[in-house]
Formats: C-alpha cells, structure tokens, sequence
C-alpha cells in the first residue's frame, strides 16, 4: 500500500482510490495508551533480575547538579582582582573535564552560576532578567 500527497492508500492489486480511515476518538486512543502502559509494565517485570538497573546502577544521561558539587567547584564571592575571577572560571571548566557525562554548554553556565555568592550572584541574576525569555 501507498499514500498519495493527496492522502489516498493505493492497495497493490487495485488501483482504485480509497479515503482514509477516520481518527480514533478520544476513548480508542485512551484504550490504546492503557494496553502499551501494561505492556512496557509487563515487560519491565518479566525481565531477569540481572537486566534491571538498581538506583545504585543508575547511569545519567547528562551531567546534573550533584555530579558537578561533588567535583568540589569553589565558590565565587567578589574580587577587585580580575586574575582571581579567570582563575575561578579555569578551575570551574576543568571541573566540566571530570563529568562521567557530557554536559551542555548551557548547563555549564547554569551550573557554574550556581557557585556564585554575595554581590556576584545578585549581578548574575540581574543580567539573566534583562536578556530576552528566548
């Protein structure tokens, strides 16, 4: 069988043209979803006790918040000397080098964000409100 751009199913054998089915409603789709949620479950609980992953096996897919602290980042507060704020910023990407996982170039200024304190995260804050939402 195959589709028309105009939207048609063509059968093999015959050529003529045949209008598509109508849409499920709204209660054959909910039936649907319920019939595939029981099947994962099912599927997830028939698996050997060896396939399945403890907390303890827990693999993220991208690095988070606890992976990053528990690189023990510093804590950036205020200086008057600009080598003390580019020496923070160095050790704070190299900490990104010792992720089990990657992290998104927009989850590292997050995360590094959340290292600063005082008048530098009141600055920060103030910048991010002034950019567009976008």
């Amino acid at each position: 069988m195959r589709v028309t751009p105009e939207g048609f199913c063509h059968g093999q054998a015959s050529g003529s043209q045949q209008p598509p089915p109508p849409p499920p409603n709204w209660a054959e789709v909910m039936a649907l979803q319920t019939v595939l949620i029981r099947q994962l479950v099912q599927g997830q609980q028939n698996q050997p006790q060896s396939q399945q992953r403890g907390r303890d096996d827990y693999i993220p897919l991208a690095a988070g918040y606890q992976e990053f602290f528990g690189t023990q980042t510093p804590l950036f507060h205020q200086t008057d000397e600009p080598l003390d704020a580019d020496a923070w910023l160095r050790t704070i990407e190299s900490k990104f080098s010792l992720l089990p996982v990657p992290c998104s170039e927009a989850n590292k200024t997050l995360l590094a964000a959340q290292q600063l304190r005082g008048t530098t995260r009141t600055w920060w804050d103030n910048y991010c409100a002034m950019l567009p939402a976008d």
